[in-house]
């Protein structure tokens, strides 16, 4: 049954409708909430990449969690001080996307997520009371969901990382459409495209070629 839930919850964020319980932020969040609703997280908690930043390189028990796909990882670029990099969703490369009927492939929910994600938070000496900062692209269709699939296993010290990797759009002018609105890039923090091997994640599920 919880399975069931996690890969609807999951979907669903793909989808831009996560379910989840919306908040504010709370008085002691680093920053405050995003103003659209299901960019919001049940804990309350929003860091921008700076303070997530200053979070990670002042507290080592500080967890920074990237779950964007491998793809992105290579090509993209992620951050070498993420301790936690597992995909909350990949894609089915044999299908186009049907549910949205967007030009892209069917994005496929990890429903192993959570369990992973335990396996590696237990090797780091992690548990429910960690602080962690959840990271994905934009921060909406999956940190976000994310955020409230932790919150459902009870992990309330979650922060979701505002503009996550990438960054917004720009809306007008020559470089409209490109992402260069706030994000971990663009803030020009730490980022590589070489793979770590002892760090990234190796892909256990989906399609099989």
């Amino acid at each position: 049954m919880k399975k069931n839930w996690l890969y609807a919850t999951l979907l669903s964020g793909m989808l831009g409708a996560s379910g989840a319980v919306h908040a504010n932020a709370l008085p002691h969040s680093p920053s405050p909430a995003p103003k659209k609703e299901n960019h919001q997280i049940p804990q309350g908690l929003y860091v921008t990449p700076q303070q997530a930043y200053d979070m990670v390189t002042q507290d080592e028990k500080v967890i920074l969690v990237d779950v964007r796909t491998p793809e992105e990882w290579m090509f993209v670029g992620y951050s070498p001080l993420a301790k936690i990099m597992l995909p909350s969703v990949m894609f089915d490369y044999s299908k186009m996307d049907t549910h949205q009927n967007l030009p892209r492939y069917m994005p496929v929910p990890h429903a192993n997520w959570i369990s992973e994600f335990e396996e590696k938070l237990a090797d780091l000496d992690g548990d429910n009371e960690s602080k962690i900062i959840v990271m994905c692209r934009s921060a909406s269709e999956r940190a976000a969901p994310m955020a409230n699939v932790l919150h459902q296993y009870g992990y309330k010290n979650v922060y979701l990382l505002l503009g996550g990797f990438e960054g917004g759009t720009v809306k007008d002018g020559e470089k409209k459409g490109f992402r260069l609105v706030n994000g971990w890039k663009n803030a020009n923090l730490p980022w590589t495209y070489n793979i770590e091997a002892d760090k990234v994640y190796f892909k256990k599920y989906g399609v099989e070629y």
